[in-house]
């Protein structure tokens, strides 16, 4: 019997790799665009994501409602145009369902927490699917990771699922989230050693409440793995430990946003680097940010913009004292670069770039990602007790099979010194190395020359489109990408304003594409206005169970 021929791969407009928040983002900005250009035959989209309800992603998983967004209720939307979204969504919600969070009032400043996130991005999704077939958009969930991506003669994409078939795509948007870590691969299957600390849920469950704990990295995340064993009840000893032992900085309630920043505007900055040559570089921005907050009032201390070296309980009550008091403008002013950073990233030349990397990442990382008071507060009071021990110096960590701990060196003032812990939580956040990383996706297409990694993080990127760069520089017109492994290319990928604003200009420019070339003939479009279900009145069935 002849072998039966192979069938070509399905057809479709869009694959969208990942179904996180980045991925919902871009997806709901797309089918906006798509209304307004008009295309005379509506596209077919393919969202690849292996979880059964795109939206929340690894981000914002459902989990322990002491993990809070870093990141105030209002700067958190799917929408680059409508930034209070998430907040007028949640006014919406039942109060009741709203209070199971300790969530009794709405207010735009405040610290959330991030599973209802996670339950407004599973609403926006339902809204993608109305709005899709009010427009006659074919929307598929594939359930499947995606394995391969790589560019075809004639323009489209292959795109090959893990599970099902591949597909022929015109455009390929790559949003399958954050690397893991790879700062402890000899770790790896040691009982009691958890690479993320998220969900912060399985730290209550897993971690016994007596044990002493090893939390290695002072960052955001290792605040919310702190947070959430205080939450829990968690008795132990807990050391948080880093190179540099600074915690991040505490964001004062009291600030509010400038009206308008003078120089770090996406056109000031413009017009800035055009005053020097063309380019900006570091000591250009360090000024301008000094000038953005004697503006605004602020002051320059160096303790207040810096923080304390030394003692990190002493450096957690100054931010507290100082929070507390009244705004800091310098926090502010950095949060509101949020609608420029990644054009002063990108005029900025390498060499400046690296300098950033090797000489200021690490304390721009702790004082520009603040933190929430309330969570400020439980590690004031857990190193007050003494339960709570941050310090600098670390060394490296190993686990001993024989005794079952894990031996953590650290550098101090007189000499090394070993501490051993039941439990070790590597909060040293996700991986930015993408020629390192073990991602099947990501392997192959460095493997097959599709892409190339960025000297700064992630995969190079054309800065205009945010297409993918093969190995030899030129730009793939189809695959673009969204989401932290764009980091190299636009800074500051991990805040969700940002990356809504880049989602945001995908879909524009994607839709108008799929427009220009659309090769079918006239026909009725349905009107975005009449869809009337854009903003549900009651909680999706996911996002209120």
């Amino acid at each position: 019997m002849a072998p039966r021929p192979s069938l070509p791969p399905a057809e479709t407009d869009l694959a969208i790799v990942g179904g996180g928040s980045v991925a919902v983002s871009f997806l709901y900005q797309f089918l906006l665009a798509q209304n307004a250009a008009a295309a005379t035959r509506p596209p077919a989209i393919h969202l690849f994501e292996p979880q059964a309800d795109p939206g929340p992603g690894g981000a914002y998983q459902d989990d322990l409602p002491s993990n809070l967004l870093n990141i105030p209720a209002g700067n958190m939307s799917a929408r680059a145009d409508r930034r209070l979204d998430f907040v007028d969504w949640l006014r919406e919600q039942d109060p009741a369902w709203l209070h199971g969070y300790g969530v009794t009032a709405i207010d735009p400043s405040d610290f959330l927490p991030r599973p209802l996130f996670g339950a407004y991005l599973r609403a926006v999704y339902a809204r993608c699917q109305t709005l899709a077939r009010t427009l006659g958009v074919a929307l598929a969930h594939v359930p499947s990771r995606v394995r391969r991506v790589a560019p075809l003669p004639d323009g489209r994409v292959l795109v090959e699922p893990e599970q099902g078939a591949p597909l022929r795509a015109r455009y390929a948007v790559l949003c399958n989230g954050n690397l893991p870590s790879q700062a402890f691969p000899a770790l790896e299957g040691a009982p009691g050693y958890f690479n993320s600390p998220y969900p912060v849920s399985a730290l209550a469950a897993d971690i016994a409440p007596d044990a002493p704990v090893c939390v290695v990295g002072t960052s955001l995340s290792a605040v919310d793995a702190v947070a959430a064993l205080q939450q829990a009840g968690h008795r132990g000893p807990i050391l948080c430990t880093s190179r540099n032992g600074r915690l991040p900085s505490v964001r004062s309630p009291h600030n509010r946003p400038p009206d308008m920043l003078r120089q770090l505007s996406r056109d000031g900055a413009l017009l800035l680097a055009a005053r020097h040559g063309g380019a900006l570089s570091l000591d250009v921005v360090w000024d301008a940010l000094r000038n953005e907050v004697l503006a605004l009032g602020g002051s320059l201390d160096d303790d207040d913009v810096f923080g304390l070296d030394g003692d990190a309980r002493a450096a957690l009550d100054a931010e507290i004292r100082r929070s507390a008091a009244a705004a800091r403008p310098w926090q502010a002013v950095a949060a509101a670069t949020n609608a420029a950073v990644d054009q002063i990233w990108h005029l900025l030349p390498l060499s400046e770039r690296g300098r950033f990397q090797s000489d200021w990442r690490s304390l721009w990382m702790a004082r520009r990602a603040t933190f929430p008071m309330r969570n400020a507060l439980k590690l004031q009071a857990l190193l007050e007790t003494g339960q709570l021990r941050v310090a600098p110096g670390y060394l490296d960590s190993v686990h001993n099979p024989a005794d079952g701990a894990f031996h953590t060196r650290l550098r101090t003032a007189d000499g090394e010194i070993t501490h051993s812990s039941r439990y070790l939580i590597n909060a040293t956040s996700f991986s930015v190395d993408a020629a390192r990383t073990q991602d099947p996706l990501v392997a192959a297409l460095l493997r097959e020359g599709h892409a190339r990694a960025d000297p700064q993080g992630g995969l190079a990127l054309d800065y205009a489109t945010g297409c993918l760069q093969d190995a030899h520089g030129h730009s793939q017109a189809g695959i673009s990408v969204l989401g932290s492994l764009a980091g190299g290319t636009y800074f500051w990928t991990t805040s969700m304003d940002v990356n809504a604003r880049l989602a945001q200009g995908q879909a524009e420019r994607i839709a108008a594409a799929l427009a220009a070339t659309d090769p079918g003939s006239p026909g009725d479009t349905p009107s975005l206005a009449r869809w009337t279900a854009h903003r549900p009145p009651h909680p999706a069935p996911a996002a209120s169970s």
